[in-house]
């Protein structure tokens, strides 16, 4: 894992009861940011943050309105292609 190294102003930092707090509130936005990106999937972000699968989704996500379908119209367009015609193969049926 890669460590950095931030500079905050005072004004800000003294808006938080700890560093600690702080440092955890940056890395949170961090992993939603990356999340809502597409670069890291729901078990990567739950394991970042060290917490269940189900907790990243319901609490995590959800306290901050971040949707567990992550993809544009185009890429959940052609999912549904896909899944359409995975179905028309297995139940036989032809459009």
């Amino acid at each position: 894992m890669q460590m950095i190294t931030l500079e905050i102003p005072e004004s800000v930092a003294a808006g938080y009861s700890s560093l600690e707090w702080l440092k955890q509130v940056i890395y949170e936005d961090f992993v939603a940011s990356e999340y809502k990106k597409g670069s890291i999937s729901l078990r990567e972000g739950a394991q970042i943050l060290g917490v269940t699968y189900e907790n990243f989704m319901v609490n995590f996500l959800g306290n901050r309105k971040i949707s567990l379908i992550n993809g544009t119209r185009e890429e959940l367009g052609l999912e549904e292609q896909q899944e359409a015609a995975w179905l028309d193969e297995i139940f036989g049926e032809k459009k």
